[in-house]
């Protein structure tokens, strides 16, 4: 009987070892995990500011350009008002090619006959400041290297929580040597391998960094 005692004392501080040495691997890897993911995080979010800078950049350019047009357009339409042809031409040849392109659209419609007629050419569809199409691009950068941090902090909150649940199967294997009654022991490593299979199940279906 006592032989039989033995061998299941034996079993059962064998089957503790190996709990333990599995749940001990599963903390590293979690704590890896979270640490890797963590990181990912706080460059996403440098990133994320980067672009933030660059979109407000972007939109103080544009806004500078589109002064800086509508002078040059005024200075023109007073030219063109007083039949200046020489400073007429002065202008036209400090017309930026996206100014152009608009001035040129605008007089198609006719603007001194059509009512119709946008009421200058900065108002036409034809006009396009480049910096608007980047500081929109950099702004929709910000948001998505924004959207990203936050998923990679869930990931890592997540392999976080797994750390502590493994680290509880430590407890529980360890904890289970203290007790004399097999029975006990054998319900606390009951207790441990549940929570050892449930936390093991759960980070199969984590994403993984490598």
């Amino acid at each position: 009987m006592r032989e039989q005692v033995s061998s299941r004392e034996r079993s059962l501080e064998i089957f503790s070892a190996v709990l333990m040495s599995l749940a001990t691997v599963a903390t590293a890897w979690c704590a890896y995990q979270s640490a890797e993911w963590g990181g990912e995080q706080a460059f996403m979010l440098g990133e994320s500011q980067r672009a933030g800078r660059e979109a407000t950049l972007q939109a103080s350019l544009a806004t500078q350009r589109r002064a800086v047009d509508a002078s040059v357009f005024m200075e023109w339409i007073g030219a063109v008002g007083t039949e200046n042809e020489r400073l007429q031409a002065f202008y036209e040849r400090r017309f930026a090619p996206h100014l152009k392109t608009a001035v040129d659209a605008w007089l198609a419609t006719d603007p001194l006959s059509n009512p119709d007629a946008p009421p200058h050419p900065l108002a036409m569809a034809a006009y396009r400041v480049v910096e608007d199409s980047l500081a929109a691009a950099a702004a929709d950068q910000e948001a998505e290297r924004w959207r990203l941090a936050r998923v990679y902090d869930v990931h890592a909150d997540r392999y976080v929580l797994l750390t502590v649940l493994f680290a509880s199967v430590l407890f529980f294997g360890g904890i289970s040597e203290k007790f004399d009654h097999t029975g006990v022991r054998l319900g606390v490593l009951l207790v441990g391998s549940l929570l050892f299979l449930g936390a093991l199940g759960t980070m199969l279906t984590f994403p993984v960094w490598l």
